[in-house]
């Protein structure tokens, strides 16, 4: 009926340390897995440049950072080839138009070649609209506090992406100047 606990072995005791060191081992991975993926971008992606648009100002800052909406994330179903539904992932490729890159398409797959950016369909309204992981820009409180005001007179953003599609903001500014 009862049973009676063991006494602790060497071999009881290896391999609650195993257990222990590999437990660790991968909760340091998945840190470090994490870490790389968000400045990956940002050591071998390409620069470009992306207008950011105003949204609301309600819920324009929260804590140390600052939501970004991007001209690009709203996409004419024009520039569709194919049919969306909210979740699936979107390829949009990019053209360079007066130092800022603009939406040429909305693709299914990813493009052969061109700059293009990875984004996940959020919904439909007069178009699709698209989020790619780029859309709050962590600072300073008080740096972030100017950035809210600065980003509604106009701001863009340089954003690095990868063959991928991957996108990673490495710098804002803002059209009065520094953010």
């Amino acid at each position: 009926m009862f049973r009676v606990m063991k006494k602790w072995t060497p071999a009881n005791k290896r391999f609650l340390v195993i257990g222990l060191t590999l437990t660790i081992s991968a909760q340091m991975l998945v840190l470090a897995t994490e870490y790389l993926s968000s400045v990956w971008p940002l050591w071998y992606g390409t620069p470009v440049m992306l207008k950011t648009a105003p949204i609301d100002p309600r819920s324009l800052f929260r804590g140390n950072y600052v939501r970004l909406n991007y001209d690009i994330s709203s996409i004419n179903k024009t520039l569709a080839k194919d049919d969306f539904k909210p979740g699936e992932v979107g390829y949009v490729t990019l053209k360079e138009e007066e130092g800022v890159f603009i939406a040429t398409g909305l693709h299914r797959e990813k493009p052969d070649s061109g700059v293009y950016i990875r984004g996940r369909i959020k919904g439909e309204r007069n178009g699709y609209l698209l989020k790619y992981g780029i859309e709050a820009y962590f600072m300073p409180k008080e740096k972030a506090l100017k950035a809210e005001r600065s980003v509604r007179q106009g701001a863009t953003a340089q954003i690095y992406l990868l063959s991928s599609g991957k996108a990673a903001i490495a710098k804002l500014q803002c059209n009065s100047g520094d953010c």
